[in-house]
């Protein structure tokens, strides 16, 4: 049987319903990239937020991210909300 990350990460408290992501972890955008194969196009939808925002993966498949080269804004998550890479806010940009 097949668990969906996103079934999986809506099970957390940090995480919330959004329309135009996949979901958000406290009021930040988040993309799913449930393989490495995903991690480009999560970054590019990122892009449009200027990057700040998490990218959400299976904790398993972890080794074959390298989270300093995902991005120095972006931010991190496993499947049960669990921050492994916190992103980086601009000071000045309302939450």
């Amino acid at each position: 049987m097949s668990v969906n990350l996103l079934d999986t990460l809506k099970k957390s408290e940090d995480i919330g319903d959004s329309e135009a992501w996949d979901a958000t972890y406290k009021n930040l955008p988040v993309v799913l990239a449930e393989v490495v194969e995903d991690l480009p196009e999560a970054l590019t939808r990122l892009d449009t937020v200027g990057g700040y925002g998490y990218i959400a993966t299976w904790e398993k498949n972890l080794f074959l991210f390298n989270p300093r080269l995902i991005s120095k804004r972006c931010g991190l998550i496993n499947e049960n909300a669990k921050l492994l890479k916190a992103a980086r806010i601009p000071k000045n940009r309302p939450i």
